[in-house]
């Protein structure tokens, strides 16, 4: 049930990282035909930086849940396997850490930025937050998934660029 779960879970960030892409594409394409016929459209450099921000923190919870973040190896794979094993533990305690710190410290950003409206669309800036919480959580399970894996002995596809979890 829980893998079915996660194939779901990560489907459902696949559609949206596609989303966001055409969606930050057609801004950015609309901005520029605009722009050739003079006749700038206000909204469409603030709505891509908005997109891209929503497409960078999609982006993370992709490559955290594919394990596809570049990672430097070098030392790490000169210990022996416990210390490999210990060295791994900690590195995914900083990431939940961040993702904790990210989660706790988002919901005060959105409140924060609730009333505030975009500078070309009467929209609220917390919507540029929204992401925050999600990536929080998502960031941290991943980390704790990945934990629990290492500690279990649990044989890992180590780091391959792209791999599936």
């Amino acid at each position: 049930m829980l893998r079915l779960a996660g194939l779901l879970a990560d489907r459902v960030v696949a559609a949206a990282a596609v989303l966001l892409l055409l969606a930050l594409l057609a801004c950015v394409f609309l901005g520029v035909v605009f722009r050739l016929v003079n006749q700038p459209l206000a909204w469409s450099d603030e709505m891509a930086q908005y997109l891209m921000v929503w497409t960078a923190f999609v982006g993370w919870i992709l490559a955290a849940r594919r394990r596809s973040h570049i990672r430097i190896m070098v030392v790490i794979d000169k210990l022996p396997t416990p210390l490999r094993r210990a060295a791994e533990v900690l590195i995914q305690l900083a990431v939940a850490v961040l993702g904790v710190v990210l989660l706790s410290r988002s919901f005060g950003l959105v409140e924060r930025n609730f009333d505030v409206e975009w500078v070309s669309l009467p929209l609220s800036a917390a919507l540029v937050y929204v992401p925050m919480p999600v990536a929080g959580v998502a960031i941290t399970a991943q980390a704790l998934i990945e934990i629990a894996e290492v500690l279990a002995g649990a044989r890992r596809r180590d780091f391959e660029a792209g791999a599936a979890p």
